[in-house]
């Protein structure tokens, strides 16, 4: 008689089994790659964003103009909208390690010569341009990059978990980080802030040479044009439902409400009279809002439409809060909203990024989370930009309560949209 086929090999399960026989859930947290990526990424991304605030202050300090502070700001992040889907369509071809090692030191690079231009007193509105656009270009190369990194370094059961916990780190860290960068600003200057941020860079850099990565790339990846294959993603985006909509609400409050964020500088001098040290208090309103929302975060599921839910709920939040802004008579009372408003927009950005990588096919990862940096850092850009220019025209004040229309009208379109996908999702 034949004999019998060998034993199947067991699937992939999220307990481990002891030698007793008791078995256990496996945490995220065992996962030595995902800590080390978590704590660089902690790092980095908290450096980050103290340099930013304290070239928003600086272009402030300098010009004494809302446009100019707002097309600082802008010029971090425009260049993710022009060219983030072409560094996403790269992503999916090129060596992770290797390439997120070169971007992280062509940061640093910048950040040194920001620091040692601070601390000899030679900045200037030129110099401020050409570097905040250098940076912005190393960041919007960097992002596609960072969110590819994350499904490939963690085991595959761990992948939703690690995908909201990495969203979340980031989106908390780019509102605490200005806290930190006003408390350093008004203790130790602009050059302190340039200098934290570059050494920040170095953490990140190790933990990229250490971590085990895996790549999944698609078979054709390096034989497709460019242009093809950002078309691939483009359709691929605009034909799935909940895709588009995440990444339209996302592009809108970026526009109008992490813009405005950008313009804090503003409301802390020229409405309130607090200066730099009110400047940070409006920051780390901000923070605390964007921590307290990770306790809402921690009772979310872990499917794409869960995060897509709690992108519509943060959007509404912001939305109160902005609206508020905009009529709020007392320093305190701007502390209070910023807080809510900070709590808001860390829910869009984590519910949209998650609900994203929680959908879009491995092969196609980098491009499509390339269209969210775009439309969520290109909304940041053209809003600083342009509510910069309507403030300097008029009333800060009165942007921030249209802003707030705005977001809250964009919010009931999602909610709307949610109820739709919902009833063809139950049709089919």
């Amino acid at each position: 008689m034949p004999s019998p086929p060998p034993d199947q090999p067991e699937p992939p399960s999220t307990r481990v089994v002891s030698t007793s026989g008791d078995t256990r859930p496996r945490s995220i947290f065992s996962d030595r790659n995902f800590i080390l990526f978590l704590v660089g990424q902690c790092i980095t991304t908290q450096g980050l964003w103290v340099q930013k605030i304290a070239m928003s202050w600086l272009a402030w300090s300098l010009t004494g103009s809302a446009f100019w502070t707002g097309t600082i700001a802008a010029l971090n992040f425009a260049p993710a909208f022009f060219l983030g889907p072409i560094f996403g369509v790269m992503a999916d071809r090129v060596d992770l390690r290797r390439t997120a090692m070169v971007i992280n030191l062509g940061q640093a690079a910048v950040s040194f010569l920001l620091m040692g231009l601070s601390y000899a007193d030679m900045m200037s509105l030129p110099w401020m341009v050409v570097l905040a656009g250098s940076m912005g270009v190393l960041g919007s190369a960097m992002t596609p990059v960072r969110l590819s990194l994350v499904p490939v370094i963690v085991k595959r059961e761990f992948m939703s978990r690690a995908v909201a916990y990495a969203a979340m780190n980031f989106n908390i860290s780019r509102l605490v980080g200005p806290a930190v960068g006003g408390v350093v600003i008004a203790t130790w200057g602009t050059g302190a802030a340039f200098m934290i941020n570059a050494l920040s860079y170095l953490p990140m850099i190790f933990v990229i040479s250490v971590v085990t990565i895996h790549m999944d790339r698609a078979p054709d990846a390096k034989s497709r044009r460019i242009w093809a294959s950002l078309v691939d993603g483009a359709r691929y985006a605009i034909h799935h439902p909940m895709i588009r909509s995440v990444l339209a609400l996302s592009c809108f409050v970026s526009l109008v409400g992490t813009g405005m964020v950008e313009l804090m500088p503003v409301f802390a001098e020229a409405v309130y009279e607090r200066g730099v040290t009110g400047l940070g208090m409006l920051a780390s309103a901000g923070g605390v809002g964007a921590v307290a929302s990770t306790f809402f975060l921690s009772r979310v599921g872990s499917n794409a439409a869960d995060y897509q839910r709690i992108t519509i709920y943060g959007a509404f939040g912001a939305s109160v809060g902005m609206l508020g802004l905009g009529f709020a008579p007392w320093y305190e009372m701007a502390v209070v909203l910023v807080a809510l408003t900070g709590g808001g927009l860390t829910l869009v950005g984590v519910g949209s990024q998650t609900a994203l990588q929680l959908t879009v096919d491995n092969r196609l990862r980098g491009r499509v989370m390339s269209f969210w940096s775009a439309t969520s850092f290109g909304g940041m850009a053209l809003g600083g930009t342009l509510l910069g220019a309507i403030s300097e025209a008029g009333n800060i004040q009165y942007t921030a309560r249209g802003s707030g229309v705005l977001i809250l009208c964009a919010a009931l379109i999602g909610l709307w949209r949610l109820y739709r996908i919902g009833k063809i999702g139950a049709r089919c």
